[in-house]
């Protein structure tokens, strides 16, 4: 996001200020800058910790899209710098920072998915029915406990297993609560990768790797930059680097 573009919008709080209040009517979304918030509600007379948030997270988008009162309260857990971002200036910030909107939408086809579920449970509970498989599309769970492929990073030398035929690369995002099965959290403490950055599929080839849509800071394999949404296929000894966080590939069945 160009910070020219929104300097006046920064605001700043101490520790232990209340940013709002469940139940606040208010039109505007937050960006944390620096610092930490936290996020919580009011449960049986007692706060409740839903999530604390860090630099380049938001909240209170809702308000923006929805126009109703706030759903938790959010106060500073440290000193925090914001970006105060309201309805008029809202299209601007989406333009400007495309992850940003592409983890809105990405939080908004959750809570999409979680509603249409609790309708389904709702539904079935009402007619004393249990939903059916239909004939033969029943799914058997299999267990992928089998490492497949793994990756080391070259800074600490952590090995990071691939187990699933589908492993996103990233770090945890604590606004939709989706944690990448390859997390490298730990390995980018100044958070320059993106926290749903690339993901690694296995296919016909063996295993290749996929820049996510609303990527920063990029994605290389052997120094290269991939276009986004482009496969391209991983072979021993690879070296895959997540903006500025490099690893090395390793195919466990051709090992």
């Amino acid at each position: 996001m160009s910070a020219e573009l929104f300097d006046k919008y920064r605001v700043s709080y101490e520790k232990g200020h209340l940013i709002f209040a469940e139940g606040d009517l208010g039109n505007e979304m937050f960006i944390i800058q620096s610092g930490r918030v936290r996020i919580f509600k009011n449960v049986d007379g007692f706060d409740q910790t839903l999530t604390v948030l860090e630099k380049g997270d938001f909240f209170g988008e809702m308000s923006i899209l929805e126009g109703m009162p706030r759903s938790a309260s959010a106060e500073a857990e440290e000193e925090c710098e914001l970006l105060k971002i309201n309805s008029a200036n809202f299209v601007a910030m989406i333009k400007a920072n495309i992850e940003i909107a592409i983890r809105i939408m990405r939080k908004l086809s959750l809570r999409l998915r979680e509603a249409n579920s609790q309708i389904e449970k709702l539904m079935h509970a009402s007619t004393g029915m249990l939903p059916q498989p239909e004939p033969g599309r029943v799914k058997v769970k299999k267990e992928a406990s089998d490492v497949q492929a793994y990756l080391v990073s070259m800074m600490s030398g952590k090995t990071f297993p691939i187990t699933k035929g589908e492993a996103y690369v990233g770090r945890i995002d604590r606004v939709t609560g989706a944690v990448p099965e390859i997390d490298l959290s730990d390995e980018d403490p100044k958070r320059f990768i993106s926290r749903r950055h690339a993901k690694i599929v296995k296919n016909d080839q063996g295993f290749a790797l996929v820049e996510e849509i609303g990527t920063v800071n990029g994605t290389f394999l052997n120094n290269q930059r991939l276009s986004t949404g482009a496969p391209m296929t991983l072979k021993n000894g690879d070296t895959l680097t997540f903006a500025n966080i490099t690893l090395t590939f390793y195919n466990t069945a051709t090992e």
